[in-house]
């Protein structure tokens, strides 16, 4: 559809029509039971709509004076013009730009509530004459109200109307008469209405009449004169001049002294057509008329039977061409004689007219046609015009494709002729409005000068559309695979826009539907472009487009019955691959949905000509009620999945289930997906195809707010983000509707309905409050107390609502120039590859490579370029492959890429660059060129620019990156990757705590980097000597982290040392600061003697004599504990520790650092220091105090951390995945019930961990269901962050990594299984190799990890030995299970008999169940009704569904095309970039755009 169109609606028959105000013309015409106005330029302007009206309204009579008489049914209504104050300024100049508006100021209702009111006109500004059937209605205003003055009977009907405003004189016909009657009020006395008329007789039947008065120089009244035009159904257009006869005796302001004479006849429908000489017989006239021109003076005084107004021409001279046929004129005095339509005696009087001088602009008159041609007459007035007056044809358009619109046809039209006007919009262009059959008005327009020599005459060009609704709409419904759109009024009227191309611009048409009368009550898009699916309550129709009648028709009369149903859907039959090309041939099926016993049928369209074919019913397993069922959007490709077709919610479990289809073997809907929603009073979903959905709930206070869910699942148990909430306004707003809008490229944003307006959401980089307002649309912009009726998007994404009957497409570029797909980007796309996000993530997963790569490059940019520091620097992009391929030695990365050569993998796992890519210049990347110097010239030029995309913030934390990586390549301190993340997101805190004047700590998440890092001792040297430059602190070592993961206790007591006696140092000597860690190290005689060296303190004495006894004694710890005990309801806690510490009571002094001074660390350090790691202080401090604290936190980060320093690795990840209070209960730690909303939000770093585990020490495996739920969110969250390119890097990561388990397993079977013997060759050949990666070698999801074995009680197990799992390579697997301790049964049994070992007996049932593939199982426990939640599914290649790595693809895709476009690289390949994108996701390239 248009991007900024107001459709206004169809017109109703007859009812167009010219106001002014302000000297302009303005367009009206009534729509329904409302009046539509526009500007002359098109500008819509104005609904005028009245209370009373409830019929119709079926005439419209505008004056010169701006007031609109509008008669719907026996009401008539009057409106007037309605200035403001800036209107009423004598400014010429601001008036006319002030805009005008009708208001409603008067009303009548006709005598007789019957009567068929045929036409209507206005006389004057206090007089209309109504014309009803066979009736003449006068109506007069007086005393502030409307009186019928005279009532004349007519011996025919009236069907038209024309008068000469201000003059008393009107003209009546009838479509069936030759006749037409003009009339003249009569009489002296101005309350006199006496009628009298007379006959202007035409050779045929006259369909049209209208007046032309001439005016010129400054006295109008006698200089003036006066024209009646007639259109016969011959095509001729008679032109009659008022000529005053020379009969004295005749009163001077009667028609007794007014003759009309023949002045012009025009054969309109035989003039020859463009370029044609006289063959005009493939046409026909449809609409003429003469051009409308602003009346010229809008103060006239206007009084009824004013005869001044009128020039009449006095001349018996005048003879008509010899050529034209002969009209008549008869005069009629006392009584009404209409006379047959074929009477052939009426006489004919022809007149002449003296020839006079006139400065008038010629008058045109045009004439339009069937085929879309148009021809312009110039009818002149000079001195001698009236005696040899001649049309000259100025304008004559070829014929154009009337596939755009229906040229109205004389036989639809019957006697009438189209509806038209025409004028001039500037000195040089005409415009042409046209009504067609069914209302829709064309606004066509065409240079008023004709073609020079040598140049082609264009055709008529459409330039606007007139077109909607004529009662209110209801409902807006989107085509997904199309850009049609349907829309339903509450009159039970469908109709369906399409956008057809017209003249280079896009026009939408409204085509109505052609049933049997029934009200559709629902309609389902088909895939295809030229049919789509209507239901009523109790059939459905297959409508498809007739091209020859421009109208939607049934096709197939084999539709089926329907019993009750909620629901109806489409889905495409064919493969998602083929869904990019159009096919008009497309097969698709019909499912119905009835919600209250959740039963589904399914229907299959093999193609247009064939008859729809039934597949069946089933009944949707599901324990509890199907609320709220509705489809997920949108569905057309590349975003559209079998497994995201329907929506449900239980609202009594909070349980949301998606359900989908399979086709293979046979039809069948299954529950995809299902989320556990929080506890809310939900009252609407809207749920999108990439696993967004916009929830709107009640709170208690009765206001409405909107929850985003971000969804993430690799299974059936799926886990949510709350990824932010929109509240309304005001609390009394409610919403209306929710519509989601993807771009082309897969990116967000979300258009909500309140009563009162639309507002427009992009989603942010960020996990929390991610949707940003960008645009609102208020409903009063469209008129006080208006309100939106239905919302959608288009297929470009312009919000599209309904006023009332109105259908408005509002543009999606904002205020400020922006389009909203391109707000959208900025706000939510790909960040550069240099953001410091990026690089983090990329230096977290081990892509170091790929980091230097980017910086060299970058250093390469910026040493190449002038550099100018007032402009932003444009940055270079790197192909994919270089930033996905793993990082490592030259050797090692070759030997692992090597096993995998020859496979259809080999592309997954290497950057295959070949020679032309590594010689391609920029492209080629030098890993190890990225060296200290480059680094220091990074640092300082990004002091001095900007660089583009980075907030100067991030542009500070990208130094702090790029110091960490020149501090940690030097060759003498080689450090792991878990150390450098652990050291970059210290530097990246002292640079937060610089900018802030804050003194935060790393969080447990860094502190887990540390502790599982194999380079702790560089590491600990980095960190002193950059952050502790003159001596540890507890401060800086607890800012740090420094004793919570320094695992050798011998470094840990020196470092501890030196920083107790830094602190006495350089605190002022003070024993009392650095007394908790001496004591601590068990070096009480040290502390002694520094107590003797302060003799200043003022506890000096007393310290000294107190520590010089010994404390091994049980007099002396008493006394110690006593004094701790005092200094402990004194509240100084740290000195209270101090001397728990000294009486020997390490447990006493942990508590009170953990309970009083909140500090996890320092208890810690105390206890490591006092009895080393495997302490029973230590174990029972964390156990009964730090873990209950971490349960009761929902800290995941800290628990794992506990975890990680009692070595219990399988407890670590469960930490990392499981829900806390389910795992607190399971190992038996009692903690108190949390008060905190949610845990910890999920990131990124829990992936890593995973990662960063496996790849140290291959032998650990965790549950692998474990790690794809867990990549699933992981992904999920690089998305919200803005970096979906790191998603390639974990999903080629997660390849890799089940190519290691796959030939893990492979290496240990002992015969290849049954199962799989047909399709494996060999025992040893790689199942890469075979084309296809058999997920059933490591089970399903479901079947993996020890879930009954319940681990045992931490204080109850045998402490391992200290060794890290890390730099042993051994981890005892028996905490957690083994993976293949839980390999399918079936494989199990078969490799023992080929051993002859005896297997286990099995039941055939069992047996079945196990050799029965999971889409199997999916199929049989939904027909016996088992929860889906435990049903098994396939293990993918990747874990993230078909949406989800659709939406990954698009998003990456519009990074590089963007990138590409600003830096103008060559370096990288589009096409390339595609299918690496394509062949990582598993995915076809028909996705991109």
């Amino acid at each position: 559809m248009a991007l900024r169109s107001v459709y206004t609606g169809r017109a109703n028959e007859g009812t167009l029509s010219t106001a002014e105000a302000n000297d302009k013309l303005y367009i009206v015409y009534a729509s329904g039971r409302e009046i539509v106005v526009h500007s002359d330029c098109g500008r819509y302007i104005q609904s005028i709509a009245h209370a009373e009206f409830t019929d119709a309204i079926s005439h419209i009579a505008c004056n010169p004076l701006g007031s609109i008489l509008a008669v719907a049914g026996s009401h008539v209504a009057i409106f007037d013009l309605a200035f403001s104050e800036t209107d009423q300024l004598n400014d010429k100049d601001i008036k006319s730009a002030a805009q005008p508006q009708w208001t409603h100021t008067s009303t009548f209702d006709l005598c007789d509530s019957a009567a068929d009111v045929s036409a209507c006109a206005w006389v004057d500004s206090r007089l209309v004459v109504i014309g009803t059937g066979s009736s003449l209605l006068l109506w007069s205003f007086g005393d502030g109200r409307w009186t019928q003055s005279k009532a004349q009977t007519m011996g025919g009907g009236v069907d038209k109307i024309a008068t000469v405003f201000g003059a008393g004189i009107f003209a009546t016909s009838s479509y069936n008469s030759r006749l037409v009657k003009v009339w003249q009020l009569a009489g002296d006395d101005d309350n006199s209405n006496e009628l009298r008329f007379q006959y202007v007789v035409h050779p045929v039947a006259v369909c049209d009449i209208f007046w032309r008065q001439r005016t010129s120089g400054s006295d109008r009244a006698e200089s003036g004169a006066l024209s009646m035009c007639a259109l016969t159904r011959d095509g001729r257009l008679y032109v009659w001049h008022a000529v005053q006869t020379d009969d004295a005796a005749r009163p001077s302001k009667s028609l007794y002294g007014i003759n009309f004479s023949l002045a012009m006849a025009v054969d309109l429908a035989r003039a020859p057509s463009f370029g044609e000489s006289d063959d005009c017989s493939h046409r026909e006239l449809v609409a003429a008329n003469i051009l409308t021109r602003p009346f010229q003076n809008s103060t006239l005084a206007v009084k009824p039977k004013d005869g001044a107004a009128i020039g009449i021409i006095s001349n018996s001279n005048y003879l008509p061409d010899p050529g034209m046929s002969e009209p008549a004129v008869a005069r009629e005095e006392d009584s009404d004689h209409p006379g047959d339509g074929n009477d052939s005696s009426a006489k004919v009087d022809q007149p002449a007219i003296p020839p006079k001088r006139y400065q008038d602009p010629p008058d045109l008159i045009y004439a339009a046609y069937s085929d879309g041609s148009m021809s312009v007459w110039e009818v002149s007035s000079s001195s001698d015009a009236f005696t040899a007056l001649k049309p000259r044809v100025v304008l004559q358009t070829p014929a154009r494709e009337t596939t755009t619109f229906l040229m109205p046809s004389p036989q639809a039209l019957g006697a009438r002729p189209a509806s038209s006007l025409m004028w001039e919009v500037s000195a040089k262009t005409l415009l042409l409005a046209l009504v067609d059959a069914v209302g829709h008005v064309f606004i066509l327009s065409t240079p008023l000068q004709p073609a020079t020599s040598g140049s082609e005459q264009r055709a008529l060009e459409v330039r606007d559309l007139w077109d909607g609704h004529k009662e209110p709409l209801f409902h807006i419904s989107v085509d997904p695979y199309s850009q049609r759109v349907a829309t339903h009024s509450t009159e039970g009227e469908l109709l369906i826009w399409d956008s057809v191309a017209a003249d280079g611009k896009e026009i939408s048409v409204s085509r109505k539907m052609a049933l049997d009368g029934s009200q559709i009550r629902t309609i389902a898009w088909a895939p295809t472009e030229s049919e789509f699916i209507a239901a009523t309550n109790d059939k459905v129709y297959r409508m498809q487009y007739n091209a020859t009648a421009l109208q939607w028709l049934p096709g197939d009369s084999h539709m089926p019955q329907l019993s009750a149903f909620d629901r109806i859907f489409t889905i495409p039959a064919d493969p998602v691959d083929e869904l990019a090309e159009p096919n008009s041939n497309r097969p698709y099926f019909i499912s119905t949905f009835e919600g209250e016993s959740g039963c589904i049928r399914t229907w299959r369209v093999p193609g247009p000509s064939d008859r729809i074919e039934y597949i069946g019913s089933s009944t949707l397993s599901q324990s509890g009620s199907f609320d709220m069922a509705s489809r997920v959007m949108p569905v057309s490709h590349p975003f559209f999945s079998r497994d995201n077709i329907m929506a449900t919610f239980d609202a009594s479990s909070g349980g949301l289930s998606i359900w989908g289809i399979r086709t293979e073997p046979e039809f069948v809907w299954f529950c995809s997906k299902k989320h556990r929603l929080p506890c809310m009073n939900v009252d609407m979903i809207r749920y999108n195809s990439i696993d967004k959905a916009a929830i709107v709930s009640t709170e208690p206070d009765g206001s409405q707010t909107i929850t985003i869910w971000i969804f993430s699942s690799a299974s059936r148990a799926s886990h949510y983000l709350p990824a932010g909430t929109i509240y309304p306004r005001n609390k009394t707003d409610r919403v209306r509707e929710i519509r989601w809008h993807l771009t082309s490229y897969a990116q967000t944003y979300l258009g909500v309905q309140w009563d009162s307006c639309v507002d427009i959401y992009c989603q942010e980089r960020s996990l929390d409050d991610t949707w940003l307002c960008v645009m609102t649309i208020p409903a009063a912009e469209f008129g006080d107390d208006k309100k939106i009726g239905s919302f959608s998007f288009t297929d470009a994404g312009g919000p599209t609502f309904s006023i009332g009957r109105q259908l408005v497409v509002h543009s999606h570029t904002l205020p400020n120039g922006r389009l909203l797909c391109d707000v959208a980007y900025e706000e939510h796309g790909e960040l550069p590859l240099i953001h410091p996000l990026i690089l983090t993530e990329l230096m977290s997963w081990g892509q170091m490579d790929a980091v230097k790569s980017l910086l060299a490059q970058l250093y390469d940019y910026m040493r190449e370029l002038e550099i100018d520091a007032k402009r932003d620097v444009a940055l270079p992009i790197v192909p994919l492959r270089d930033l996905i391929s793993p990082s490592g030695p030259g050797p090692d990365k070759a030997s692992s890429l090597g096993s995998l050569s020859g496979s259809k993998y080999s592309a997954l796992f290497s950057s295959e660059l070949d020679e032309c890519t590594l010689d391609s210049g920029p492209a080629s990347l030098d890993f190890e060129g990225f060296n200290r110097e480059k680094a220091e010239y990074l640092m300082e030029r990004l002091t001095q620019i900007k660089v583009q995309g980075i907030s100067p913030i991030d542009q500070a934390r990208l130094m702090s990156i790029i110091g960490t990586i020149s501090a940690t390549t030097v060759k003498d301190q080689p450090i792991d990757s878990m150390g450098v993340r652990y050291f970059n997101k210290l530097q990246l805190l002292e640079l937060e705590n610089r900018r802030t004047r804050s003194s935060q700590e790393l969080s447990y998440r860094e502190l887990n980097w540390a502790l599982h890092s194999n380079s702790q001792a560089v590491l600990l040297q980095m960190c002193l000597q950059t952050h502790a430059p003159d001596g540890l602190t507890w401060e800086s070592a607890r800012r740090m982290g420094l004793f919570m993961w320094l695992s050798d206790t011998s470094v840990l007591h020196a470092e501890v040392e030196k920083m107790a006696r830094n602190i006495f140092v350089s605190q002022g000597r003070d024993p009392t600061k650095c007394a908790i860690f001496y004591l601590a190290l068990r070096k009480q005689r040290l502390l002694h003697g520094l107590w003797r060296t302060a003799s200043t303190h003022p506890e000096y004495g007393k310290m000294v004599a107190f520590l010089a006894n010994d404390f091994s004694e049980p007099r002396w710890k008493t006394a110690a504990a006593k004094n701790a005990y005092v200094l402990l309801s004194r509240q100084r806690y740290l000195d209270a520790a101090t001397f728990f510490m000294l009486s020997g009571k390490l447990a006493d002094a942990a508590t009170i650092c953990v309970t009083q001074l909140n500090d996890i660390q320092l208890a810690v350090t105390l206890c490591r220091c006092y009895e080393g790691d495997n302490g029973p202080v230590l174990k029972d401090l964390l156990w009964r105090h730090i873990l209950p604290e971490a349960f009761r936190r929902q800290s995941r980060w800290l628990a794992s951390l506990v975890f990680g320093i009692i070595h219990r690795y399988d407890l670590v990840l469960q930490s990392l995945t499981d829900d806390l209070t389910n795992l607190a209960a399971e190992i038996g730690v009692e903690a108190e019930a949390s008060s905190y909303s949610r845990m910890d939000p999920l990131d990124t770093e829990l992936l890593i961990l995973y990662h960063s585990m496996l790849t140290h020490s291959p032998k650990y495996r965790a549950p692998l269901v474990t790690q794809a739920e867990l990549i699933a969110q992981t992904i999920t969250i690089f998305e919200c962050l803005g970096a979906p390119i790191m998603s390639l890097v974990v999903l080629e990561w997660w390849r890799r990594e089940l190519y290691t388990i796959t030939k893990t397993h492979v290496s240990v079977s002992i015969a290849p299984s049954t199962r799989f013997a047909s399709s494996q060759p060999s025992l040893g050949a790689d199942p890469m190799d075979s084309g296809t990666l058999d997920m059933k070698l490591f089970g399903a999801f479901t079947g993996f990890g020890n879930a009954g074995a319940k681990p045992a009680r931490l204080e109850d197990s045998a402490r391992p030995a200290v060794v890290h799992p890390m730099d042993s390579g051994m981890l005892s697997m028996d905490s957690f299970g083994s993976m293949f301790s839980t390999l399918p049964k079936s494989t199990v049994t078969t490799s023992s008999r080929s051993q002859g070992t005896p297997a286990a007996a099995m039941s055939e049932s069992q047996e079945q169940q196990q050799q029965s593939t999971p889409l199997e199982q999916d199929k049989r426990l939904t027909a016996n009704g088992t929860d889906d939640a435990a049903m098994a599914v396939d293990i993918e290649d990747t874990p993230v569904q078909y949406a989800c790595r659709t939406m990954l693809a698009l998003q990456i895709m519009e990074f590089i095309c963007r990138a590409k476009n600003a830096s103008k690289s060559s370096a990288v390949d589009i096409d390339r970039e595609k299918q690496t994108i394509a062949d990582t996701l598993r995915l076809p390239l028909s996705i991109f755009p």
